[in-house]
């Protein structure tokens, strides 16, 4: 008799607890998966803390809706592979282009993006227009969207192309001449000039690709829950709503 009670209060307590566990109100405090790739100002990570404008931004957002994440960097390519084939897992900063668009569910503007190719003064680069490059060599990120765009004309133009996993290792190459023209957001360019310890007005926007200006965004893959997406996007509304997004933007970038 005594053993029977045990068991019904064992069992009692189980189903308790398993109603808990999946119920939405418990689930909703699983902290989101998020990545990131090395792309300062806008995305980087200092002593283990990650740090950057869409990072500031992301975290306005799941302040909005009173939501943890855990973000982790990783190299673009990987990050871009991980959340378009994922469930549950967010990416920033991600241009969006109508190669992209059926691959990814929006959720939200991080950031201003702004393309360009950038080189040395020194190495007197005048384009005009894409056939031109094919005189230079070219380093670009793998997947970045400079990569994605100017893949388009690689063969048709036999552009020399020199890919990487990372924006710094790029930047390296063009300070030692080890590529002419550097391929990315002008800001994060000049912001990895200036950290490696070089002289930014040494240096130029050859060509603004004006095709690609427009804004980087939080994404997750075409699996993940839509009641998430919309929980995120009241977030960034709220966000938007106010004077926040424009003053972050305004701190890293120096705009009045």
């Amino acid at each position: 008799m005594y053993e029977t009670s045990i068991n019904r209060r064992f069992y009692c307590y189980l189903a308790i607890h398993i109603i808990a566990v999946f119920s939405p109100k418990f689930l909703s405090a699983d902290p989101l998966e998020i990545v990131m790739d090395y792309y300062p100002p806008f995305s980087y990570e200092e002593q283990g803390v990650a740090k950057g404008i869409c990072t500031d931004v992301v975290n306005a957002v799941l302040r909005q809706i009173k939501r943890q994440a855990i973000i982790s960097q990783l190299p673009f390519a990987r990050a871009y592979k991980k959340t378009m084939e994922g469930k549950g897992v967010y990416e920033y900063c991600v241009v969006r282009t109508p190669e992209r668009e059926k691959l990814f569910q929006w959720v939200g503007v991080v950031g201003p993006a702004e393309q360009a190719l950038i080189a040395k003064k020194t190495k007197k680069v005048k384009l005009n227009d894409i056939f031109q490059l094919k005189k230079y060599r070219i380093g670009l990120v793998v997947e970045d969207v400079v990569d994605q765009y100017l893949s388009k004309y690689e063969e048709r133009y036999n552009l020399r192309i020199e890919r990487v996993p990372s924006y710094e290792v790029n930047m390296k190459k063009l300070l030692n001449d080890r590529i002419d023209i550097w391929g990315g957001n002008l800001h994060v360019g000049f912001y990895l000039i200036k950290k490696l310890g070089k002289k930014m007005n040494d240096y130029e926007v050859v060509y603004n690709i004006d095709s690609l200006k427009g804004e980087y965004y939080l994404v997750t893959g075409i699996r993940t829950s839509k009641a998430d997406v919309l929980k995120l996007q009241e977030g960034f509304k709220k966000v938007h709503s106010s004077s926040f997004y424009q003053d972050i933007v305004n701190r890293y970038l120096g705009r009045d």
